[in-house]
């Protein structure tokens, strides 16, 4: 089990104990690429089909970790948004790779490699703009309207 305050090892292996469940990391790219930022969004819109007793878990568990935030809609009192932090933005070009590798040696399907393909290569000017879109979204709260459209478009998917 992961001790928050203990000396850990080797730093891969710290990485793979913290989010190396394939969960949080699907979760993770939910709510930066396709900005699923409720429970409900995350549940109902999942592509896996993520159980609700799982999706709980590992909400709590990158809350826990520090990827995620949660706050109150101010609209809806029993709803909660989750939203990235500093660390979990710095994980999006992580998720990225990902992706070049899934499509490089697998072939997922091209619908859902089609509106990402840009940000798979190594384009890392790309990959800064994202980043700092998200620290807009997620950080200072600028609404989805008023940040570059990419993030319009991967809501919509």
């Amino acid at each position: 089990m992961f001790d928050m305050n203990g000396n850990h090892g080797c730093p891969i292996g710290l990485a793979a104990e913290l989010i190396g469940d394939k969960w949080s990391i699907i979760i993770l790219r939910d709510i930066a690429v396709l900005n699923r930022q409720t429970y409900s969004q995350l549940y109902n819109k999942s592509l896996e089909g993520i159980s609700s007793a799982t999706l709980a878990k590992r909400l709590k568990r990158l809350l826990d970790i520090g990827m995620l935030t949660v706050s109150d809609d101010k609209l809806h009192s029993q709803k909660k948004i989750y939203s990235l932090t500093e660390a979990a933005i710095e994980f999006v070009p992580i998720i990225f790779d990902l992706a070049h590798w899934s499509n490089t040696y697998h072939k997922p399907s091209p619908e859902y490699v089609r509106p990402i393909k840009a940000y798979m290569g190594k384009d890392k000017n790309l990959i800064k703009e994202f980043q700092n879109g998200l620290r807009k979204i997620h950080l200072y709260k600028v609404p989805l309207n008023k940040v570059d459209l990419i993030f319009q478009e991967l809501a919509a998917l």
